[in-house]
């Protein structure tokens, strides 16, 4: 299947409100539920979406020209010289190489945003350096979904 920005924006918010649904718990501010509960469960929502791609959280490898499994790397500041180990919180790829990477997502809880650039900068590396086809900075709130800014070929769309 072929996924438009459009189809993979539904999906994500279709996904979101199935899990605010069925786990109101993980939007509430005072229960301060991890980025990681949340990414790890809304990546089980959002696997049956996608069946030809492999879905991962927290994913460390990446397969470089050679078809090596190495450590996933980017420029996460654009004045870096060396690239830094990166972990998304959510990547909907082919593990087995680097020519099918369809979406890497960013999630942040609204009251815990203040890093909001730096994932933005990553997101700009996914999609450049990692050619990553999109990414999504998905910020999450009591009621559901605040933000999302998508990011194609290093830039904010």
């Amino acid at each position: 299947m072929n996924y438009s920005l459009e189809s993979i924006t539904e999906i994500i918010s279709n996904s979101v409100s199935l899990l605010q649904i069925q786990q109101p718990m993980l939007f509430i501010q005072d229960n301060d539920i991890s980025e990681e509960t949340v990414s790890t469960t809304l990546h089980a929502f959002l696997s049956p979406n996608f069946p030809e791609y492999h879905l991962n959280c927290e994913y460390n490898r990446m397969t470089d020209e050679n078809g090596n499994q190495i450590s996933k790397r980017i420029h996460r500041n654009p004045n870096a010289k060396n690239p830094s180990l990166v972990l998304p919180d959510i990547i909907v790829h082919h593990q087995e190489d680097g020519r099918h990477n369809l979406l890497v997502i960013e999630i942040k809880m609204a009251w815990k945003n203040r890093e909001k650039e730096e994932d933005y900068n990553k997101l700009i590396g996914y999609t450049s350096e990692l050619r990553y086809k999109y990414g999504l900075y998905l910020e999450l709130g009591e009621q559901g979904i605040t933000e999302m800014t998508w990011f194609q070929n290093g830039k904010k769309i």
